[in-house]
């Protein structure tokens, strides 16, 4: 008990307040949520949760013994973090039940941020997940989300539900079983299939000893965590249909400045309750992006920027350079100097190079009060349907954007027809298998989810695959024995030419499942 007491210290659970804790812990939320499964009432019965999610929910009291200490020894200190999570995320969760419904997502998936992000919008883990459903920028992309200098989605609790709606959807589709959908949310569906391939399986519980501890602990502890939180929202008579906040969609560019000043709040405010718009600012380009409001002011900004004036503002554009260009013939043609020109790229000498990009001057319009500055349109990566066009640095070289895109140095190369050298503001084109964009109007990748379906090969496991650490004093005989099987197998199994092991070595025992 006394080096439980202190494993238990050592992740910090102990003396701590709920508030200081954002950080993503699996391990963490994991204890916390081992306390809500011992917790609640509604687990006992076998028909929850099978109600509106289309799983067979298995609890494995063994796993739950081993942890029987630990839930003893934190219940009260589990069920007040939980508590606090929720309440966190209660303002989100009408907007999340809406799009849900929208998508016909089990209700039970609502939940999900609390495991994700602890119902923290900000949230951004070390990997670069980010926002309450945790993507990574290349799987937001791929679901609709914008991300660039201006705006990142993943923070738009509306746009990010919509994308883990079509994403878990995605997921739902390949496997027909929503416990493999949630442990392919948190590991990836190419290592789901890749276990349910190697190993067999039906569902989670058949392979969930071949995963890694996080993906492992991940489902059950979500269906404890939905557990809790349905009791806990019962008792309060949560109201599922009433929204803290509104949304305000606009297609022109405006400030949070702007908005504040229309409404008497003061623009902080406003920026807390957008975090997915980096400057505070909508973005200056094409498409529809939401701001969120305080109730009851939505019908009031609409009606004001509809009779507001437009104004314009000082941009850089991008212009690509053409054979015969020349610095002084780019600063006629755009109404500005040659040493202008100079200065806003970043040139030492009036040397340019046809498809090189170039900053120039222009301009946008947009609502009062939108920008203090000039308005940089440019973009140093590009997403598009054909690749990943980047702009060359200075400082760049080929080893270092190459190293960046994870592609060969003899890959850009063949792309971009490079012969030479490269120099500052080249558009090099990377080849990679993208197919969303950064700017403008953002697009949903259609998934090939039959020809992911058709690569899962369910079947009912015939053998149990055990993974055995070898400990201090152990020997093969003794390990044969107590897994009852014979020393020439485990040889077999583990390709061992000898007999000799030591501390530490992983070994695989290979048992029919029902050997016992």
């Amino acid at each position: 008990m006394k080096k439980l007491l202190i494993f238990l210290i050592a992740l910090g659970l102990c003396g701590k307040t709920a508030v200081a804790e954002d950080n993503l812990n699996p391990e963490d939320i994991g204890i916390i949520l081992s306390v809500a499964l011992d917790s609640s009432k509604i687990l006992n019965d076998p028909q929850f949760l099978q109600s509106k999610i289309n799983i067979s929910i298995k609890v494995n009291l063994v796993e739950k013994s081993i942890i029987q200490d630990r839930i003893r020894f934190f219940k009260t200190k589990g069920i007040k973090r939980i508590s606090y999570y929720l309440e966190r995320g209660k303002k989100y969760i009408p907007v999340i039940k809406e799009v849900f419904d929208r998508y016909k997502i089990p209700d039970e998936l609502i939940f999900l941020p609390i495991i994700e992000s602890h119902f923290n919008i900000k949230a951004k883990s070390p990997a670069g997940a980010a926002g309450l459903w945790q993507f990574m920028p290349q799987t937001a992309r791929m679901y609709g989300l914008t991300i660039n200098k201006w705006i990142d989605e993943r923070y738009d609790v509306e746009k990010s539900t919509t994308a883990a709606a079509l994403y878990l959807r995605d997921l739902y589709g390949i496997f027909d079983d929503w416990t493999l959908a949630l442990a392919s949310y948190n590991t990836g569906e190419g290592v789901i299939i890749r276990k349910i391939n190697k190993y067999g399986g039906l569902n989670f519980w058949d392979i969930d000893e071949y995963l890694s501890r996080e993906t492992r602990n991940y489902v059950p502890n979500f269906l404890a965590s939905v557990a809790v939180i349905r009791e806990i929202l019962e008792k309060e008579h949560f109201d599922y249909s009433h929204s803290e906040f509104e949304i305000v969609r606009v297609r022109r560019p405006v400030s949070l400045r702007y908005i504040a000043s229309l409404i008497g709040v003061p623009v902080s405010y406003l920026k807390q309750m957008n975090p997915h718009l980096k400057k505070g600012v909508t973005p200056p380009y094409e498409g529809e992006y939401n701001i969120y409001v305080p109730n009851g002011y939505k019908e009031t900004i609409e009606a004001a920027l509809e009779k507001s004036p437009m104004e314009r503002y000082p941009a850089f554009i991008e212009y690509t350079v053409k054979r015969g260009d020349s610095l002084s013939k780019i600063a006629k043609k755009f109404g500005t100097t040659v040493s202008y020109l100079k200065k806003i790229n970043d040139l030492e000498n009036t040397v340019i190079v046809a498809g090189s990009v170039l900053k120039v001057p222009s301009f946008i319009e947009a609502y009062p009060d939108y920008y203090d500055g000039v308005v940089d349109l440019s973009e140093d990566i590009i997403y598009t349907p054909r690749g990943i066009i980047y702009k060359v640095k200075k400082g760049d070289t080929l080893g270092k954007i190459a190293r960046k895109f994870r592609v060969s140095i003899s890959a850009i190369k063949r792309w971009n027809n490079i012969k030479g050298y490269i120099y500052p503001n080249q558009r090099i084109i990377i080849y990679k298998r993208i197919k969303y964009r950064n700017i403008g109007k953002s697009t949903v990748v259609k998934r090939n989810i039959s020809y992911l379906k058709r690569k899962v090969k369910k079947r009912k496991p015939t053998f149990k695959y055990i993974f055995y650490r070898v400990k201090k004093g152990d020997s093969l005989l003794k390990i044969s024995k107590k897994f009852r099987v014979s020393v020439k197998e485990i040889k077999k199994w583990n390709k061992l030419n000898s007999n000799i092991i030591r501390v530490g070595q992983r070994l695989t025992i290979i048992k029919r499942v029902n050997d016992g």
